[in-house]
């Protein structure tokens, strides 16, 4: 568990389903993860086992946001594919519910998640990617020290549209 001022990051576990459920199938949220397409409940039964095979394997770390105070599920932050040759790792995160969004909890939960990348396993880069259709999103992550690197134009097809994906990094201080 890791506890900042407030949320805190728990690992992903089973029981976590039906918390992931509620949000995860509603088009406004859906659509800043690549489209409004639904899964079962099955599906993501089946992802939680599949992150749960990663961070067993320590090739990612999945957690649940919580708010600190309540243990209400807010929504999930990972580090993935992570490259320990290169000290690298891939980002993400959504917050399931947009009555939750601009509240801090997305900042909070990437810093906690970017200080265990530089002060548990030792990692010295993390990227992620955000939809041009997503100001807020960069803006947080221009807050916390992402810089662009590239853009992959038109790669992805949301609400009726082709939209860029950027690439942004960090790099652990001092790199």
């Amino acid at each position: 568990m890791i506890d900042g001022k407030k949320i805190r990051l728990v690992l992903l576990e089973d029981h976590h389903l039906d918390d992931i459920m509620r949000g995860w199938n509603n088009p406004v949220m859906r659509k800043f993860l690549g489209g409004f397409i639904p899964n079962t409940k099955e599906a993501e039964r089946e992802w939680i086992q599949s992150a749960q095979l990663q961070m067993k394997n320590r090739s990612s770390y999945y957690f649940v946001i919580e708010d600190v105070s309540t243990s209400r599920f807010i929504g999930t932050v990972s580090l993935n594919a992570i490259d320990w040759l290169s000290k690298s790792s891939g980002m993400g995160i959504a917050i399931h519910d947009p009555q939750d969004w601009e509240k801090g909890y997305g900042t909070e939960a990437m810093q906690l998640v970017i200080d265990f990348g530089w002060q548990h396993l030792n990692l010295r880069r993390i990227e992620l990617s955000v939809y041009s259709f997503n100001p807020r999103a960069r803006y947080v992550y221009e807050k916390l020290g992402f810089k662009e690197w590239g853009v992959a134009h038109k790669k992805f097809f949301v609400d009726g549209e082709y939209h860029d994906a950027h690439y942004m990094e960090i790099f652990r201080e001092n790199e």
